[in-house]
């Protein structure tokens, strides 16, 4: 993990310097490094401005679906770089290991204590973020802030946020 996360960022300072003049592109396919969504980033752009994103999340006995529809804003006097913001909606499956799992959230306390017991879980989900083309290169990088309420037993917020990086075309 952090050969990859070093060869990531020698990566990115490498192409970082390449000519900074911007070039749209139609669809990326990369991986999103950060918290509970972590996974496969594909973007597609279905007009100049609006894009549809889709994550697959793997955790600890986890999956994560998410969609969302994200609008892409030109930044004054920075070519190349473009700030975004959307909502979507996920679902996830989570299933526990036939042990007994507790974990506290807020001022509530879950328990699982069924072996194989498994769970599906829907919510809501805003992203912010700031993503940048590449000219010469068929790459974009980009940092966002993703926040996302659960509904189980409630709702239960969360903040998520991430580096990704695609490989456009």
């Amino acid at each position: 993990m952090k050969r990859s996360i070093i060869t990531i960022i020698l990566l990115t300072i490498l192409f970082l310097s390449l000519n900074v003049k911007a070039q749209d592109y139609h669809t990326g396919i990369g991986i999103r490094l950060g918290g509970v969504t972590s996974g496969i980033s594909v973007k597609h752009f279905i007009n100049s401005n609006g894009a549809l994103e889709g994550i697959l999340g793997f955790g600890y006995r986890s999956f994560l679906v998410t969609g969302l529809y994200e609008q892409h804003l030109d930044i004054a006097n920075a070519p190349g770089l473009r700030w975004f913001y959307g909502g979507g909606a996920h679902l996830g499956f989570f299933r526990y290991g036939g042990y007994y799992y507790a974990y506290r959230h807020g001022n509530y306390i879950y328990y699982a204590d069924e072996p194989g017991m498994s769970h599906a879980i829907g919510g809501l989900d805003f992203i912010l973020g700031m993503e940048y083309k590449f000219t010469r290169a068929p790459l974009t990088i980009g940092l966002d802030l993703k926040p996302f309420v659960d509904f189980v037993d409630g709702v239960q917020g969360y903040w998520d946020g991430a580096f990704s990086f695609r490989f456009a075309f």
